[in-house]
């Protein structure tokens, strides 16, 4: 081995383990982030979950649907944090050394694993609620159709529930680096095409709020689970590409460490 050939698999080796650590740094950031404020957002849900419920009871009107509609907006708050977070995070990863490759993987990593383990806590969530209203004697047949029966579903709630979020999740990043780098206008447009691999999912995993009525219109309310599945995957892969279309033209506003101290 020459030297130049030696000093190039070392520089080689010095940027992998430099993208490892930027991925690394922001993945757990947005995981750690997500769930550190996503403990509040289910005991708020939670509780407001409950209150329903006891409004519901004394007036002798229980629906499954009002109180597992509450659970259901988990990938609403994704969503909004999928937007908040990136404005926090992407002029510092920069700053300190990292690459927009690196980031962009980093939220892939980090939508993924908050996205799934919100959609766990959905459908253990809706399961819980399915077993007291069974223990009640109180109708467990949701209102809305979607892709799973109830919450008795579990396995295949989780699935879905997880596809959702981290669609939403990674949606919303779009958005956020949209208007962060490319202004007020072509920021819109951006809002318009993140709401793309949304609607593809909704139509396929036919959530209960709108994706049902989508694929009706579409004629996809009959597609069988599995493909179903694979369709929501879909709408994830398009978010994700998205993503880094985006972040890969994203102009970078400087940190103005400095003037931020002295101030």
């Amino acid at each position: 081995m020459t030297a130049t050939t030696q000093r190039s698999t070392e520089r080689r080796a010095l940027e992998s383990a430099a993208h490892r650590r930027g991925v690394n740094a922001v993945a757990w950031y947005f995981i750690g982030g997500t769930w550190y404020v996503g403990v509040w957002f289910w005991a708020i849900a939670l509780a407001v979950g409950a209150l329903i419920l006891w409004i519901m009871e004394r007036n002798d009107d229980v629906s499954i649907e009002a109180v597992g509609g509450v659970a259901g907006s988990a990938k609403f708050f994704l969503f909004v944090m999928g937007i908040i977070l990136p404005l926090m995070t992407i002029a510092v990863h920069v700053a300190s050394g990292g690459t927009r490759r690196s980031y962009t993987h980093g939220l892939w990593i980090g939508a993924a694993v908050s996205g799934m383990t919100f959609g766990v806590a959905t459908a253990l969530v809706k399961w819980g609620e399915w077993a007291l209203f069974r223990r009640s004697g109180w109708s467990t047949e949701p209102e809305l159709a979607q892709l799973y029966v109830d919450g008795s579903q579990v396995g295949l709630a989780m699935l879905v529930e997880g596809l959702f979020c981290v669609v939403y999740y990674l949606a919303g990043m779009v958005i956020a680096a949209g208007f962060y780098g490319f202004g007020f206008l072509r920021g819109v447009l951006l809002v318009l095409a993140s709401l793309v691999p949304v609607v593809v999912s909704e139509i396929f995993l036919r959530s209960g709020f709108f994706g049902h009525a989508l694929a009706r219109v579409v004629g996809l309310d009959g597609t069988p689970v599995a493909l179903a599945v694979l369709g929501g995957a879909l709408g994830v892969v398009l978010a994700a590409l998205l993503l880094r279309v985006v972040l890969r033209g994203v102009a970078i506003q400087p940190v103005e460490f400095a003037a931020s101290a002295s101030a």
